[in-house]
């Protein structure tokens, strides 16, 4: 072997040596820029996701939570796979804050779940027990009582215990929420008419078709909170746009073959503004020796009561 063999042997060694070195450097260089870039992507992903389960939680706290608020909406935990997002939520009677279940779901990259709904469409977090004839809902969490609404066309086998309200006082120095079924839907205007000053309304429910046992929701109503007593037409509008946008969180709630969704696409089309609305209940709050007013008024259904407080030196009611 020459000379000009062995110097172009070396040569092509070299730039063998050189080309493996190069790109033993360039995997080092573009795996973790890879990483980095899965690492994002999936986050970002995530972070997609985390969010629509945010807004599934906020549409939840503005149309289908009876006098229940939301006091926080956040990440309680967080991995490279997915995470929890936790909304922590109270109920306020007469000026009285009381602490109530928390809703929470996971997502991961691609889809998110609400925890508290089971495939039924039924609320987990809520117990029934049969009192006196009638199903008496609890939320699970706390135990407190739910106040429940009634079908005024649907056909009850006993209505015992339906008029909880003539029995409240009964309760001394206590505040109390009462829902109240109309036996006909008004509008928000003859309610604010006939609600007497030193009782608090909480909450407008706009009610079910003619069809389903309406205590059979689990919770699951349909309605507007108020501030304050009063709403606003930007309110009503607002329920009207989560029911346009969010279908698929009504699709879920079935209950005795009454379709939640059908009945919400069917009210938004009918009351264009809250002038024209017409509400089938609502849920009230004050002290009991105020509740006893509307012992007797007739435009009164049905009444339960849900959640009862002692009132505390240390905190004076709201009315």
């Amino acid at each position: 072997m020459d000379e000009q063999t062995k110097k172009m042997k070396k040569i092509i060694r070299k730039l063998k040596i050189k080309r493996v070195i190069l790109t033993i450097v360039l995997i080092l260089i573009c795996i973790p820029l890879v990483l980095v870039l899965i690492y994002k992507t999936t986050q970002t992903l995530a972070g997609k996701q985390s969010w629509k389960l945010m807004q599934a939680f906020n549409v939840r706290s503005e149309i289908l939570s009876p006098n229940i608020q939301s006091s926080d909406n956040y990440l309680s935990s967080n991995s490279f796979w997915g995470g929890t997002v936790t909304s922590h939520r109270y109920k306020e009677i007469d000026g009285y804050r009381i602490s109530w279940s928390t809703l929470s779901g996971n997502y991961d990259w691609n889809n998110y779940q609400e925890n508290t709904m089971n495939s039924a469409g039924t609320d987990s977090k809520y117990t029934k027990k049969q009192i006196f004839g009638q199903a008496q809902v609890f939320d699970r969490t706390t135990q407190r009582k739910i106040p429940v609404f009634f079908n005024i066309k649907h056909r009850y086998q006993s209505t015992k215990g339906f008029y909880q309200i003539k029995q409240i006082g009964q309760v001394k120095n206590s505040v109390a929420e009462v829902a109240l079924t109309f036996t006909k839907p008004l509008t928000y205007q003859q309610i604010k008419k006939i609600m007497p000053r030193n009782i608090e309304t909480n909450w407008y429910w706009i009610g079910p078709s003619n069809q389903g046992d309406a205590t059979s929701f689990s919770n699951n109503y349909i309605g507007l909170q108020s501030y304050n007593g009063s709403l606003k037409n930007n309110d009503f509008q607002m329920l009207r746009k989560d029911i346009r946008q969010h279908s698929n969180l009504l699709g879920n709630l079935e209950f005795q073959h009454f379709s939640m969704l059908k009945y919400a696409k069917w009210y938004e089309k009918k009351y264009p503004n809250l002038k024209q609305a017409k509400f089938s209940g609502i849920i009230i709050s004050g002290q009991t020796k105020n509740l006893t007013q509307l012992e007797s008024a007739n435009w009164i259904k049905y009444s339960s009561v849900g959640a009862v407080l002692s009132i505390k030196p240390y905190l004076k009611p709201n009315k």
